[in-house]
C-alpha cells in the first residue's frame, strides 16, 4: 500500500493541467479542459491517498503491538494527523469537484437551475476553487507531522543499523514537506513532492522484499533499554 499509493497519485499530479495558477487564470483552464479527464484523475488521486494513508495508518498499528506506552501515544497522535490529512484531501478533492461541477451547468437567465450569467458561474467556480485549496494547503502540514511522529518514534524503539535508517528518513523528509504551505514556493513544491513519494515507495518496497520490518511488530519487538 504505501508503495502503490503514490504511484497513483503522481500519476494524477503530473498529469493535472494546471500548475502554479491562481485566481482568474486557475479557473481559465478548468473551463478549457474536458470535465471527464479532469474527474478522473481526481479518482485517481483519491485512490491512491486512500490506500498510501490506509498503509500509513496498518504501519503505526503494526508498530504500537510492541511499543511502549509513550512510544504508543506518539503514534496515536500520529494516526490522528493520517485521519486530518486524508479529511483535508477529502475537503480540497470537493472543492475542486464542485468547481468542475460548476462548469457543466448551462448559462441560462430564465431558468432556476441554471447560471444567471458567465459572470454568476465564474463567481461560483472561482469560491469553490478557492475553498479547495485552503484543504489543500493545509494536507502537506498534518501529512509531514505524522511522518515525523512515525520516524522518531521508530529511531526511539530501536537502535538503527542497515536498511532500519530508512525510518530515520520519514523525520526529514516529513520536516520538508511540512513547510511547503510555509515558502509557499511551487518550485519547492514540485521538488518536494515526489521526493515525499519516493521515500514512501522505497520503504512500502523494502517492506514488501522482506528487507524492512516495522519496528514494534511481531518479528520486530521493541528493545528496552
Amino acid at each position: 500500500m504505501l508503495a502503490g499509493g503514490p504511484i497513483l497519485l503522481m500519476v494524477a499530479f503530473f498529469s493535472w493541467p494546471q500548475t502554479s495558477e491562481v485566481g482568474k487564470d486557475a479557473t481559465d483552464i478548468l473551463f478549457a479542459e474536458d470535465r471527464m479527464p479532469l474527474m478522473m484523475m481526481l479518482a485517481i488521486a483519491t485512490i491512491g491517498i486512500v490506500v498510501m494513508f490506509g498503509g500509513l495508518y496498518l504501519l503505526v498499528q503494526q508498530m504500537k503491538k510492541g511499543a511502549g506506552e509513550m512510544h504508543k501515544q506518539m503514534l496515536t497522535i500520529a494516526g490522528m494527523c493520517i485521519i486530518a490529512a486524508l479529511a483535508l484531501f477529502m475537503a480540497g478533492f470537493g472543492g475542486n469537484v464542485n468547481a468542475i461541477n460548476a462548469i457543466d451547468f448551462e448559462i441560462d437567465p430564465a431558468d432556476d437551475q441554471a447560471w444567471e450569467d458567465e459572470e454568476d458561474q465564474a463567481i461560483s467556480v472561482r469560491g469553490s476553487w478557492d475553498a479547495s485549496n485552503s484543504g489543500w494547503a493545509m494536507m502537506p502540514v498534518m501529512w509531514g507531522m505524522a511522518m515525523i511522529l512515525v520516524g522518531m518514534t521508530a529511531f526511539m524503539m530501536q537502535k538503527p543499523s542497515g536498511m532500519d535508517y530508512m525510518w530515520s528518513l520519514l523525520m526529514p523528509v516529513g520536516l520538508g514537506f511540512s513547510l511547503a504551505p510555509i515558502l509557499n514556493n511551487p518550485a519547492y513544491f514540485d521538488m518536494i513532492f515526489p521526493v515525499t513519494m519516493l521515500t514512501h515507495i522505497v520503504i512500502g518496497g523494502l517492506m514488501i522484499a522482506g528487507k524492512l520490518t516495522a519496528p514494534g511488530s511481531s518479528g520486530n519487538p521493541e528493545v528496552a533499554e
